[in-house]
């Protein structure tokens, strides 16, 4: 889980474009998925089958240095 800072603006014209029915990664990787190398995708594909996606909170639970720095 990362921060990456952007301009109020910006933030606000993601949200109204992001679909209710989609999450932020697969929002943000459908935006760029015709630039994104064969290889790239390769591995976004397996960690998707490896791994299970958790929202922002569950990751702050397990990583409390993290919501340390977000206070």
């Amino acid at each position: 889980m990362s921060s990456i800072p952007a301009h109020r603006s910006t933030i606000q014209l993601l949200q109204q474009l992001k679909p209710a029915n989609k999450n932020w990664d697969d929002f943000l990787l459908s935006a760029f998925e015709d630039w994104l190398p064969p290889e790239t995708v390769t591995e976004l594909e397996r960690r998707e089958r490896a791994e299970s996606s958790r929202t922002f909170r569950e990751v702050e639970r397990a990583h409390p240095k993290i919501r340390r720095l977000r206070a």
